[in-house]
Parts: C-alpha cells; sequence; structure tokens
C-alpha cells in the first residue's frame, strides 16, 4: 500500500515541504499535519468532505506499526500514501522528534457563517504567537463557537506550530481570514450580534455581562491588545479581575475565561 519514495524530487515530497512556508500553503491550498492522532483527525474530516488528502507520508518502518483501522481510513479516501527514509521523512516535518506519519491536507472548507441568534463567535486581532492562536481555536471548538474570525495582522492559522497546537480542532470550527475589520463589525451588526471586547481598562466585568444574544467576543495582540477603531465598535468592553501588580494574561488564556462565560451564561440562563 505504501509506495516507497527516495528522491528529494519527487513531486509530491517537494510539495509537502513547501507547506513549511506561507507561500507554499496559498499557492497549494494545503496544510501539513504531522503525527498519527492529527492525521486520523484530517482522515475522519475527508471522510465527512470537510478536507482531502493530497498525501500521507511514513518514515520508513513505521507503516508497520499503523493500527489497521488507520490504514483502511487511508484507504476509504483515497490517500496516495508513501514510505520515505528517515533522512527524507524528516525534511517534510516541523517537529524534532516526529511520530513518524505526516499528511499534506486540503486547507478545511466549511458553510458560510449564517450569523444566526444565539451564536458565538471568535474575533482574533492580530495574535501573532502560534501557540496562542492554536490554543484559541482548541478552546472556541471545545466551547461550541460557530466560527472564528482571524483579522490582518494575525499569524497564520495554517502555521505548522498553530495546527499543532489545534490539536485537530482546525477540523471542527470554521476559520476565516477577514482582511477587512470594518466589513465584518458590519456583517455581525446587521445580524444582531453583540461586540464585546476583552479590554483590560473594560468598563464592567467579564461575569457581569449579558450573553443571551448572538456575541463575538474580541481578543487582541498579546501585547498592544485590540485596535483602536474595534475597540470603539464594540458594544460591550468587558475585564478579567487580576490581582494587584498583575498587568495582564495571556491572550489564550484570556479568551477560554471569556469563551467559557459565555457558555455558562447561557446554561445557567436556560438557554
Amino acid at each position: 500500500m505504501f509506495e516507497k519514495l527516495t528522491s528529494p524530487q519527487n513531486q509530491y515530497i517537494k510539495r509537502m515541504r513547501s507547506l513549511s512556508t506561507r507561500k507554499g500553503r496559498e499557492k497549494t491550498n494545503l496544510m501539513p499535519v504531522e503525527g498519527v492522532r492529527f492525521v486520523a483527525e484530517a482522515l475522519d474530516a475527508a471522510r465527512r468532505g470537510i478536507t482531502s488528502i493530497d498525501a500521507v507520508f511514513c518514515e520508513e518502518g513505521f507503516e508497520e506499526s499503523i493500527e489497521a483501522e488507520l490504514v483502511q481510513a487511508m484507504a476509504a479516501v483515497g490517500a496516495r500514501t508513501f514510505s520515505c527514509p528517515s533522512v527524507l521523512f524528516k525534511t517534510l516535518v516541523d517537529t524534532e522528534t516526529p511520530q513518524g506519519i505526516a499528511a499534506a491536507v486540503a486547507k478545511p472548507t466549511f458553510p458560510q457563517p449564517t450569523f444566526a441568534e444565539e451564536d458565538l463567535y471568535l474575533v482574533v486581532d492580530r495574535v501573532q504567537d502560534p501557540g496562542n492562536l492554536g490554543t484559541m481555536i482548541r478552546t472556541a471548538a471545545a466551547a461550541g463557537a460557530n466560527a472564528i474570525f482571524c483579522l490582518k495582522g494575525t499569524v497564520d492559522p495554517y502555521n505548522p506550530k498553530v495546527l499543532r497546537a489545534t490539536m485537530g480542532s482546525i477540523f471542527r470550527v470554521p476559520v476565516k481570514f477577514t482582511p477587512d475589520a470594518k466589513n465584518l463589525v458590519r456583517a455581525l451588526r446587521r445580524a444582531n450580534c453583540q461586540l464585546v471586547a476583552a479590554d483590560i481598562a473594560g468598563h464592567q466585568y467579564h461575569f457581569e455581562a449579558d450573553y443571551t444574544n448572538s456575541t463575538a467576543i474580541i481578543v487582541g495582540n498579546e501585547g498592544q491588545g485590540i485596535q483602536p477603531a474595534l475597540l470603539e465598535a464594540a458594544d460591550l468592553r468587558v475585564q478579567i479581575p487580576l490581582a494587584q501588580k498583575v498587568e495582564s494574561l495571556n491572550a489564550a488564556v484570556a479568551c477560554g475565561i471569556l469563551l467559557y462565560e459565555v457558555v455558562r451564561f447561557r446554561r445557567t440562563s436556560g438557554q
């Protein structure tokens, strides 16, 4: 089942290696996935029609230890599968100690958000740390968010480090790159969605707000916060209480607190 590859000039090898750069990902519309669990998530997403698999690569010898269920999943979605020597395989992955399997996967596609009542959205404004964004995507998926909007200046959601931090959640919630913040605000306002900004100088604590209706939580850049125009457009500015001399929270932590406050509010209010 696994075709052996030995040449770094093979078209699949070259395409997979190009995915380490944003230019390569944008040109091919593919993203790199590493590790048994993440590849399994990608195969499941391909079965559901959310993505497709360009190629799966195994480090030579590793294919013998792959569970039959995973092999069957590869066959079910028609994935091209390759085995290559360790020296070549390590040029395809981003991690220093790879698990022995990786894949080139199409960026997931979801239906356009409908902006319905009681929806929950996350707006990410210029968050630049890959680990933060990946954790935010994972948290938003767990909280049941309907979509994530990444504004201009935010790290590429398909960056390998972002993808690893999502732990497969990139296949569970739509992530939309939205370069124009004004257009996004207009779309949310047309849908009667309240914009709630995380702001250290917020007018109220996050647990004092009403999240009954459709809500978009806005989280800003790690050092600069939310851009002034977007902050001005927010319906509510909420702060998370901090102990004395503590200046701020990690962006991903703040995101989790705010998203789960919406979840808590709606569950305790009977929604």
